[in-house]
């Protein structure tokens, strides 16, 4: 029964994507131009979520209206009640929608920050209410304390509205999660200033824009933020707050079911990308997944497959973009299986590139010019650029871990993957595995840093 249900698992995702990859996905509407608060939400299928929060922050929220603006991005616009969410967006003032097809992650949130034209940015999930006054009182503390770095988050209301279910989380693994809800003393006082909190949930919270530290781009799917991003702001010399008056209600409950397939090697591999980012032992988060689900069969083969693709040198840049035509669905396919050879297909993000028929050098400049545009926006330190067409060598993993070893200790601009036109002289060594690039014969696999991003 079980191999059943699976096939027609398979056989029903296969029908869905063969229609998505035929829907139209809704143009972003225009921006809203500069205010003080930005209210930014990721959505994934929830348009009755969405609609509802965003209607609740217009009428229970008049004192601010003049002050916020609502950022709106789908993670899946190619979806079913997508038009239905733009729509929605479009007809009501203030609010903005942006499709964003790149990957699937609750770190998409990150871009939440780098779109948002405000000074405060305040990030909620896409099916939380916010206490009346809560953002009046938000704008107020950052009003008192204009060059905030911290993260400012609130209490977590019950659904009967008269308690609280928690302050914050305290540091201590649940299942497949790291925290637990936890109550301070102070949460009935509306009165009290904010106070210090280790962590909290991630259902709201909020810091200047200019203050943000930002997610890894590397995270895929959901979980692998809660403790992580709050370290970083303290390592960024700031605090993480509970701010009473800015008091939340989440829906959890999913009576039809999540809209997307979690997946438990996803939320490994955050963890332990997230921990070794902020230099914590990663140790915990292996033992913790080995010992919570020890009856699936293959769990240890799991949590080694996530630690070989944090290890993978790949990892060393921030982006993987694979620039292929819309049109070229065969060689997309193909890039794809090599990607999947060298344990990168999870994270290469693919980038449409620009047809010019006339020229299609053109159009390949222009690709690559949008893709470097694409990294300086999100704010990525490096990207790595591969056309569709790149072959790699069975040695391209160990050969490419010795050379980013040795880039991390050159101040470089852009990095060849192979190309070097031989002819032309040979190349001038600087390392045991760099060479000095002179004349290249095309750009099918090349890596930038953000110090040439100007330049290009």
């Amino acid at each position: 029964m079980s191999n059943a249900r699976d096939m027609l698992a398979d056989v029903l995702g296969k029908i869905d994507a063969a229609a998505e990859s035929d829907r139209p996905i809704p143009e972003p509407t225009a921006p809203i131009g500069h205010r003080r608060l930005c209210i930014g939400m990721s959505v994934y299928d929830d348009f009755d979520g969405a609609y509802f929060t965003m209607q609740s922050i217009r009428l229970h929220h008049p004192e601010v209206a003049d002050q916020i603006s609502i950022l709106v991005l789908d993670n899946h616009p190619e979806g079913l009640q997508s038009q239905a969410l733009r729509d929605a967006c479009n007809n009501t003032d203030n609010v903005r929608y942006l499709p964003f097809t790149g990957f699937r992650s609750t770190a998409v949130r990150d871009l939440l920050f780098r779109e948002a034209d405000a000074d405060i940015v305040c990030c909620l999930d896409s099916h939380v209410l916010l206490a009346p006054g809560a953002l009046q009182a938000l704008i107020d503390y950052f009003d008192a304390h204009p060059d905030s770095i911290d993260l400012v988050q609130g209490p977590l209301l019950a659904e009967d509205l008269k308690q609280c279910v928690g302050t914050h989380f305290d540091p201590e693994w649940g299942t497949g999660m790291f925290g637990r809800w936890g109550l301070d003393e102070r949460h009935d006082d509306p009165d009290v200033e904010a106070f210090e909190i280790q962590m909290q949930g991630l259902g709201l919270f909020a810091c200047r824009r200019e203050a943000w530290p930002g997610l890894n781009s590397r995270f895929r799917g959901f979980g692998g933020e809660e403790g992580y991003l709050h370290e970083k702001f303290r390592q960024a010399g700031g605090r993480v707050l509970c701010l009473n008056k800015l008091g939340w209600l989440h829906r959890f409950a999913r009576p039809t079911g999540i809209p997307y397939a979690p997946n438990l090697n996803d939320r490994v591999r955050n963890y332990l990308l997230a921990w070794t980012e902020i230099g914590w032992n990663t140790q915990p988060v292996v033992d913790h997944f080995a010992q919570e689900y020890r009856d699936i069969d293959n769990i240890d083969e799991l949590i080694e497959a996530a630690q070989e693709q944090v290890a993978n040198p790949f990892g060393v840049f921030d982006a993987i973009f694979s620039l292929n035509l819309d049109r070229d669905t065969e060689r997309r396919a193909a890039a794809e299986a090599r990607y999947e050879q060298l344990g990168i297909g999870w994270r290469v993000e693919r980038f449409a590139a620009i047809e010019t028929p006339k020229n299609h050098h053109h159009g390949c400049a222009l690709s690559w010019r949008q893709m470097i545009a694409t990294a300086r926006h999100r704010g990525y330190r490096s990207l790595l650029g591969l056309e569709d067409d790149a072959i790699f060598l069975d040695s391209t993993l160990e050969v490419l871990a010795a050379a980013v070893e040795e880039l991390a200790d050159i101040e470089w601009d852009v990095c060849f993957l192979g190309g070097v036109d031989r002819e032309s002289g040979p190349p001038t060594a600087i390392s045991a595995h760099l060479n000095a690039a002179g004349f290249v014969t095309c750009t099918h696999a090349l890596a930038i840093h953000e110090r040439a991003y100007a330049r290009l």
